[in-house]
């Protein structure tokens, strides 16, 4: 996929969440870990396409974020141990949303503001990068 396709994709997602956002954080656990992590998977392939750390034909999936050692899968680029701590992290948080009891509500804030922290940081580096 192109960086355009990834940055679609993205804003697919995102306006998902917003809307889950919208409807209640109680009643909206599963839309946010469905699509949390899958949005700032989106994002991060594009950063990464912009920047020719990537070609078009390499796909990433967010099962990858389940653990650390998710960066040996990637070539170097700016700001990487933090961003794929945070993104280990949402990809955890997003599968007990999904799939696990009723959480706290806590936990479906804290997906969203990685979701935010996320975005706000990648966004940023695309920009500066142009």
């Amino acid at each position: 996929m192109k960086a355009e396709e990834h940055v679609r994709a993205f804003q697919e997602h995102r306006a998902v969440i917003d809307w889950a956002i919208d409807r209640g954080m109680d009643k909206s656990q599963r839309i946010v870990g469905t699509h949390a992590s899958r949005a700032i998977t989106e994002l991060l392939s594009a950063y990464l396409h912009i920047n020719g750390k990537i070609d078009a034909g390499f796909q990433i999936n967010h099962r990858w974020f389940k653990t650390g050692k998710v960066g040996e899968k990637f070539p170097d680029f700016q700001k990487k141990t933090a961003i794929l701590a945070r993104m280990v992290e949402l990809e955890n948080l997003s599968e007990n949303l999904t799939y696990g009891s009723q959480r706290a509500e806590g936990e479906v804030k804290r997906a969203i503001e990685l979701v935010n922290e996320l975005e706000l940081l990648l966004k940023g580096m695309m920009n500066d990068e142009k």
